[in-house]
């Protein structure tokens, strides 16, 4: 029953933050204040990026666009270590080992979380896989994204929220 109150509750709390299938969006709530488990089991504070810009994308190993958009992803991170932090939630519950051995072979070169047992408001609950949120060094949730991101969309989003 608390697990339904808390779907719920999760639910109303998307509504009040006005959760879009894309576009912009301004959310108050600290988007960052999270922690989940890496793919080596150590934990990860979403607000250790807070200077930085942190694209935080949702995906899994299952799904063929989250996959076909790694390379995206990746080739973003590396041209804008300077300002954004980009950050990969596994979001299903595939054994870490196994999802550690497809990210390796993919090469992924940012840090890849795995989603833990509470909705992480604003951001969820997701409209569908891949989702792509832009949160400021505020810890506010600018911009969101359903379906497969290019890095020139990622480029984007930067020159519309942070040189804009």
């Amino acid at each position: 029953m608390w697990d339904i109150r808390k779907g719920i509750v999760a639910l109303f709390v998307a509504g009040l933050v006005g959760v879009g299938l894309t576009g912009p969006r301004h959310v108050s709530a600290d988007a960052l204040q999270y922690s989940l488990k890496d793919l080596g089991g150590g934990v990860q504070n979403l607000n250790q990026y807070g200077d930085k810009w942190v694209i935080v994308n949702f995906w899994a190993t299952w799904c063929g666009p989250c996959i076909r958009e790694i390379p995206e992803l990746m080739s973003f991170a590396d041209r804008h270590l300077d300002r954004v932090q980009v950050v990969g939630i596994a979001f299903e519950k595939t054994p870490v080992d196994e999802i550690g051995t497809f990210v390796a072979k993919l090469g992924v070169n940012y840090p890849v979380l795995i989603i833990g047992e509470e909705p992480l408001v604003p951001m969820e609950p997701l409209k569908g896989l891949p989702s792509t949120f832009l949160v400021s060094p505020q810890g506010q949730v600018v911009h969101s994204h359903i379906g497969p991101v290019t890095e020139n969309e990622l480029a984007d989003w930067l020159s519309r929220y942070v040189e804009g």
